[in-house]
């Protein structure tokens, strides 16, 4: 078959399912462009290209299918890095393209080049895969090792480099061979894993079900709630986990909660899906895990075997696809007897409803809108299936304790904790859902001012985007430290900025809140808006300092942990 690059390139791409390209346009990916539209990808083109890297993560998120962001010759590879780095970080499979000066630029011994850098050893030392494309002969092979590399393990960022001249060529190629034929596909655990891990279960006396954000990355949602109808025990989620239960359900707990902290020590068997047992999630052995862990045993389903052990000792490891692994043993528990329901879990339930509602009223009532109380008016007006979006400091942790989660689909960077990663991540979210689901956006505003000019994208693709604004005019956590050690900030505070001005001359919708009780006729207002919307609300400056945001001690505890030590 005669085929131009681009032509070649979108055919190997729509077999590995990808319907997005994050990537302005440029002379250095007009071809790709070209047949992008011609075959009905979806093409978004992104203020700056990291925030375009955000938003293939965030599209990928929820669909399970990697997706491509593109960066021009230069100053635009050179914007995908920093990007790249997060994606690795997160273990989202993204797959990165840069156009760069053709081959004898590249190998020549020169100074002061055009639109140059040598920046293929830079994403080398971060991607789990790098390669450079000077001739149509090496396409094929190079991009099939991309999706290889990206999704084989712990998944994580490819990059191909690729001569910006290539756009201009065409070749012979040959037929295409659908992904079964070239990498392995997801695989299953072995079943005799699977028995031993059955057998532990039921033996068990008090389990405990904890999920991680690959629960989220596989689409593994209803499966996990399965497992968990099945087991009859209470279900903790990490912080990348949020959501994979619905904090409404009765078997969820708070892993920061004491009913959370009960339910661990108590338990003889921790079944861990879709977790590396993070560092904010204390290794799964220090702090509250460190209570009766050397008498309780471990199943962790993990598709990376390289991954088993690393932050904790396991007992069983069941090696496979999250997804396909619960389905097994949802398969394998239903034949069998059913288990009886947790004896002390409709009590550690209720305690933390006590809990929780105790800390909704015993939060701080300031001069300005205390950021806790902001969280929990937002909740009555949010969409209860609306896509949730996290982005920010303190903001994360006012969010994590006042803001509910009613649905499943939940993103945040939560092991890079990268600000300016929001805005993108909900855009690819509203892309990878067509717009049909509403998102919002949780955030600082020192992390909306990263990305703020993607607004105008959301806008461009007209996504039904809520940007709720925690604006305490400064970067929170940062504040609270200087003001501690220094007595007073430097450079951590901001001017007054309008953000909901900001919206209304992007095209979006924009409204201004200074009043609590203004909060939740806000929301409504932006979410019926139809458009792309920010509720600017002004919040207390002083709370960072002035006050201990709930459960800070948990967010802090990794600074003092000591890693190589076991127990708390």
């Amino acid at each position: 078959m005669k085929m131009s690059f681009g032509e070649r390139l979108i055919a190997l791409l729509k077999e590995e399912g990808v319907s997005a390209l994050y990537s302005q346009g440029d002379l250095s990916m007009k071809d790709i462009q070209k047949h992008a539209e011609l075959e009905g990808l979806k093409i978004i083109g992104p203020r700056h290209e990291a925030s375009g890297v955000f938003m293939a993560m965030g599209h990928y998120v929820l669909t399970g299918k990697p997706q491509v962001a593109l960066g021009a010759i230069g100053p635009g590879q050179a914007n995908l890095l920093p990007a790249a780095v997060t994606a690795a970080q997160e273990h989202i499979p993204v797959i990165l393209m840069g156009a760069r000066r053709h081959g004898r630029v590249d190998r020549s011994i020169r100074r002061g080049r055009w639109l140059y850098a040598p920046l293929m050893p830079m994403f080398d030392a971060v991607c789990k895969f790098t390669a450079k494309v000077d001739s149509l002969d090496v396409l094929d092979e190079v991009v099939r090792e991309a999706f290889r590399q990206a999704l084989s393990g712990t998944p994580g960022p490819v990059y191909i480099e690729y001569d910006y001249k290539l756009n201009e060529e065409s070749a012979d190629f040959p037929s295409l061979v659908p992904p079964a034929r070239y990498r392995a596909l997801p695989q299953p655990a072995p079943q005799s894993s699977i028995s031993q891990a059955v057998d532990l279960l039921r033996a068990a006396k008090s389990i405990v079900l904890l999920g991680g954000e690959r629960v989220h990355h596989s689409r593994a949602h209803g499966a996990f709630a399965q497992l968990a109808r099945l087991l009859k025990c209470p279900v903790l989620t990490t912080y990348g986990g949020t959501g994979a239960l619905p904090e409404t359900d009765e078997q969820w707990l708070m892993y920061m909660s004491r009913a959370g902290q009960q339910a661990l020590a108590d338990a003889d068997v921790l079944l861990a899906a879709g977790t590396c047992f993070p560092e904010l999630a204390n290794y799964g052995r220090l702090r509250h895990f460190s209570a009766n862990d050397k008498h309780r045993q471990v199943i962790v389903i993990e598709p990376d075997a390289a991954a088993v052990g690393v932050n904790r000792p396991v007992d069983i490891a069941l090696v496979g696809a999250v997804d396909l692994v619960l389905e097994q043993l949802i398969a394998a528990l239903a034949g069998g007897p059913a288990f009886a329901p947790h004896p002390r879990l409709p009590a550690w339930r209720q305690d933390y409803l006590r809990e929780r509602q105790a800390l909704l009223d015993g939060l701080p009532r300031t001069n300005r809108i205390y950021p806790g109380r902001l969280m929990a008016e937002a909740r009555k007006a949010v969409p209860e299936d609306a896509i949730i979006v996290v982005d920010g400091g303190l903001t994360m942790l006012y969010q994590h304790s006042c803001f509910q989660k009613t649905a499943t689909d939940f993103l945040y960077t939560a092991n890079f904790s990268h600000l300016g990663t929001g805005l993108g991540l909900a855009i690819g979210a509203g892309i990878a859902t067509q717009g049909r689901r509403p998102i919002c956006l949780l955030s600082g505003d020192g992390a909306l001012g990263f990305h703020i000019m993607d607004f105008e994208t959301a806008v461009r693709h007209k996504l039904p985007l809520v940007v709720i604004l925690n604006d305490d005019q400064a970067l929170g956590a940062e504040m609270a430290q200087h003001m501690e050690h220094i007595g007073h900030q430097i450079e951590v505070a901001f001017g007054p900025v309008r953000y909901s001005d900001i919206a209304i001359a992007m095209g979006g919708f924009g409204v201004y809140v200074d009043k609590l009780e203004d909060i939740v006729p806000a929301v409504r207002q932006a979410f019926a808006s139809g458009r792309p919307a920010i509720v600017h609300v002004a919040t207390d400056q002083d709370a960072s300092y002035a006050y201990m945001p709930p459960y800070i001690e948990e967010l802090v505890s990794w600074l003092e942990a000591d890693p190589t030590r076991d127990g708390a």
